[in-house]
């Protein structure tokens, strides 16, 4: 009989732009907790876990349509 341990899920974190309104890939700037969006080159970038950035900034899933016309 093998027992399995449950395995722990690390929460993701993302970058939320403020400007932009989305999810955004954060570059970091110095030593510090500050990052700049990739689509603006604004500081004005919040991070977290994917969860709490969704449920704080009201951000919606995108329809795929959508996604991949953006890129």
């Amino acid at each position: 009989m093998t027992t399995e341990k449950p395995t722990a899920v690390t929460p993701r974190i993302v970058f939320y732009c403020k400007d932009c309104h989305d999810l955004v890939d954060g570059i970091k700037i110095g030593k510090k907790y500050v990052y700049r969006c990739a689509k603006c080159g604004t500081k004005n970038v919040a991070f977290g876990t994917e969860k709490s950035i969704r449920s704080f900034y009201h951000v919606e899933d995108k329809p795929a349509e959508v996604k991949q016309e953006a890129k």
